[in-house]
């Protein structure tokens, strides 16, 4: 399209094979340039706001290119004035252009660098309801052979051993509480202790008991404190 339309006034300047050559060498380097520019400011400004991300990246891609092209413009266009080919001029236009790419680029999905990564969702997740799809798994409980999938915006009840709806909540990380109930490390929250009874405080505001053979698994863990001797 460039080479066709020659736009800042290399269509006048310019002929066919010149303009091909000229714009084949300005459109490769700044593909590369900009590919340079993304590497490095990716990492750098990771978790700020996206429009700065662009700008920071069109900024380094036009300010290392308008140079290049003003060395090659002068080469090949002689007939340009003093004024015409000063950098700031230049820099100008390739900002005008640069810039645009950038922004267009994150608003039909292109960008992903600076998004983490969805979170790979449980198998278990895909038996449940079309309304709890999105939902966040908080605990699993058994109960014979179904099993209570709790999550942040309400509960399910499935026909399935507790080990196989464990089997299925990877690659999410939990514990077992007790025989009969297994939380995500996610939604724990803390401990308390109700005559004699160890429970496991959830974020959902539920408490889940903790039996005596799986509390020294969560106390190695850290996801409990150690019980006081006076509770033992």
């Amino acid at each position: 399209m460039v080479v066709v339309a020659g736009p800042f006034g290399t269509f006048q300047t310019m002929g066919m094979g010149l303009r091909l050559v000229y714009w084949g060498f300005v459109i490769v380097t700044g593909v590369i340039i900009a590919a340079a520019c993304r590497a490095v400011v990716l990492p750098l400004c990771l978790g700020w706001r996206p429009l700065i991300v662009d700008a920071a990246m069109s900024l380094g891609t036009a300010t290392l290119l308008a140079p290049l092209i003003c060395t090659l413009r002068a080469s090949l266009d002689p007939v340009l004035t003093h004024d015409e080919l000063a950098v700031g001029v230049i820099w100008v236009h390739t900002m005008f252009v640069v810039a645009p790419i950038f922004l267009l680029r994150r608003q039909f999905g292109l960008e992903k660098g600076l998004s983490a990564p969805a979170p790979e969702r449980p198998r278990l997740a895909r038996r449940l309801p079309e309304a709890l799809q999105g939902a966040d798994i908080l605990r699993l409980s058994g109960n014979g052979h179904t099993v209570e999938v709790v999550t942040d915006q309400g509960a399910h009840t499935l026909r399935l051993r507790l080990s196989d709806a464990i089997d299925e909540m990877e690659p999410v990380a939990g514990m077992c509480t007790h025989r009969s109930h297994w939380v995500t490390l996610a939604a724990m929250t803390g401990r308390e202790c109700r005559e004699g009874k160890v429970f496991l405080r959830l974020s959902n505001g539920e408490r889940v008991p903790v039996s005596r053979t799986y509390a020294p698994q969560l106390e190695a863990a850290g996801v409990i404190p150690p019980r006081p001797v006076s509770e033992d």
